[in-house]
């Protein structure tokens, strides 16, 4: 039997040309874009070589990414603290297109650096309180309570402690934050508010935490705090009615826990959203800490080349966000 052959009308060649257009033109005249920020959590633990090493490298080969750098003060609280070899190191890896952030652990040193009495629990690597023991073995602790621990007047004297001592070291007063963990209850972004902080980035899509690391207690603490957060969620008002702040979901999560090619998945979803819309810009959010940059800064690499091959090749209007990031953009 001889297969049959379809032959469009002209009426269907003049509709699909017609629907292609459409579909072009509403690319070409868009005006909202696909916007991307990427994010360096600074630990407060170490400022080992090997890690700033990693970053410098990355900053020479993609000189045109500004870095939100959420920058940590307990390197400058740890017993025998070398200040301006400190400053020194962070400055290594800083370009003039990023912005000087705010990241709080809750370190021993720290708190009570900010004249605050240090708790140990809870926290999230195992059930019950921490060692004190381990603040003499490692010269600091602290590290895995969440800042929720703390009261709201607590938290205010870790910011403007925190705050104060990077202005002091010749760093930009902050105005966008990351809690450690993403931990930041509602106390926590008051506390913010109250600071005159502009922006958070605490709010973590918690499925992709999920079973990547060692135990699932912290992704189910998550799970409690940002369950409406998924890896499509975009900046949205948090906070008190009088001074709310703009929080930037960290939608992408950090590159310790997702590869290059997952977080390309994510900002396929969302230009699949900017698509519904494309009049509105759409943020994804990526990053990595510089604790861990020496083994993880290839996957922010892997998703760079990736993103700009992907928006190029679907004409897709996206770009690196512009920092510092200004409120009356969003």
């Amino acid at each position: 039997m001889k297969a049959s052959k379809y032959h469009p009308t002209s009426i269907q060649i003049i509709i699909f040309f017609l629907l292609l257009f459409a579909t072009l033109w509403n690319t070409v005249s868009a005006q909202g874009k696909v916007i991307a920020i990427v994010s360096v959590d600074w630990e407060g633990r170490t400022l080992e070589t090997e890690n700033l090493q990693a970053m410098q490298a990355f900053r020479e080969d993609y000189p045109h990414v500004g870095l939100l750098q959420f920058l940590n003060t307990a390197y400058y609280t740890k017993p025998n603290a070398n200040h301006q070899a400190i400053t020194q190191a962070i400055r290594s890896v800083l370009k003039p297109n990023d912005e000087h952030g705010l990241h709080i652990h809750a370190w021993r040193s720290l708190v009570e650096a900010a004249g605050v009495n240090f708790r140990t629990e809870p926290n999230w690597s195992y059930p019950g309180p921490i060692t004190l023991n381990n603040c003499h073995l490692t010269g600091d602790c602290g590290h895995n309570v969440p800042i929720s621990a703390y009261t709201y007047y607590e938290l205010r004297d870790l910011i403007q402690f925190s705050s104060l001592t990077l202005l002091n070291a010749g760093f930009d007063y902050p105005i966008s934050f990351r809690a450690g963990g993403w931990m930041a209850a509602p106390h926590v972004i008051n506390a913010l508010s109250a600071e005159g902080f502009q922006f958070d980035s605490s709010a973590a899509a918690p499925i992709l935490l999920k079973g990547r690391r060692w135990s699932d207690r912290l992704y189910n603490w998550l799970n409690e705090l940002w369950g409406n957060i998924n890896t499509v969620s975009q900046p949205y008002f948090i906070g008190p009615s009088e001074a709310p702040l703009w929080e930037l979901p960290d939608n992408g999560i950090l590159a310790d826990y997702i590869t290059g090619k997952e977080m390309l998945t994510v900002l396929k979803r969302n230009v699949k959203k900017w698509r519904q819309n494309p009049d509105k810009n759409v943020y994804i959010s990526i990053g990595f800490h510089q604790e861990s940059a020496s083994k993880y800064i290839n996957r922010i690499r892997d998703a760079v080349d990736l993103f700009e091959a992907y928006t190029t090749a679907n004409n897709i209007p996206f770009e690196w966000a512009k920092l510092p990031l200004n409120p009356n953009n969003f």
